[in-house]
């Protein structure tokens, strides 16, 4: 996954249940790659007959940026981008926060394509981190984006291990979650988790219809600079 996440001119986003219930079709059609991040959404989908291997921003970047010297960091609140970024050192690291710094970006991306990273990092919440991508790799297309939720918040305060290796191969990083941050993330788990299975058959029949399924996710382009 990480060598399709790195190819240059290619854009690559994450779901899971809650974010595809709440995604951005318009802006998920115009992406390179879709990656499964999530057991309930990789479960339904191999019972739809679509077997997809599972992945995350946070298992997948650290291999992609071991071979990167130039990163763009966008999202997470004022300052935090920045922690994140003193942490990519030696790698020349650009940091554009999610709220003001955001605005201006979207309104001008001069100094995004004048720092021409090589890899462009958006951390935002489901839908718009999709659109914000989608806008970059338009301005840059050249560079590798992907978007990443709240790994940049997690990265900035060096909790790389967040989600430890045995909650990943025993599938309960939704209890993990839900176990650190209740107050935000019980409902997503419980009551969205329940409308979800309610629109599975018709969310599943959108995405699957957004390009070819393959090993990684779904895959919306081909050509020389896309994962095939």
């Amino acid at each position: 996954m990480a060598a399709l996440v790195s190819r240059p001119g290619t854009t690559t986003t994450w779901l899971n249940h809650w974010s595809l219930l709440n995604a951005d079709w318009q802006a998920l059609s115009r992406l390179d790659l879709i990656g499964i991040d999530g057991t309930l959404l990789q479960m339904l989908l191999a019972a739809s007959g679509a077997t997809v291997k599972r992945s995350s921003a946070d298992l997948v970047l650290p291999a992609v940026l071991d071979g990167v010297d130039r990163v763009a960091l966008v999202g997470a609140a004022p300052g935090v981008a920045a922690r994140a970024a003193r942490r990519l050192a030696p790698r020349e690291v650009l940091a554009v926060d999610g709220f003001g710094e955001l605005r201006a970006l979207r309104a001008d991306m001069t100094p995004l394509v004048d720092f021409d990273p090589t890899l462009v990092v958006v951390g935002l919440g489901a839908g718009l981190q999709d659109a914000v991508a989608h806008e970059i790799s338009t301005a840059l297309p050249g560079a590798a984006v992907c978007t990443a939720g709240g790994w940049i918040d997690q990265y900035a305060a060096a909790a790389d291990d967040y989600f430890p290796a045995w909650v990943h191969a025993l599938r309960l990083g939704w209890a993990w979650r839900i176990a650190h941050e209740p107050r935000r993330l019980i409902g997503r788990y419980t009551v969205d988790a329940l409308r979800f299975l309610l629109a599975a058959p018709v969310l599943l029949r959108r995405l699957k219809a957004l390009g070819s399924v393959q090993e990684w996710g779904v895959c919306l382009t081909t050509g020389d600079a896309k994962p095939q």
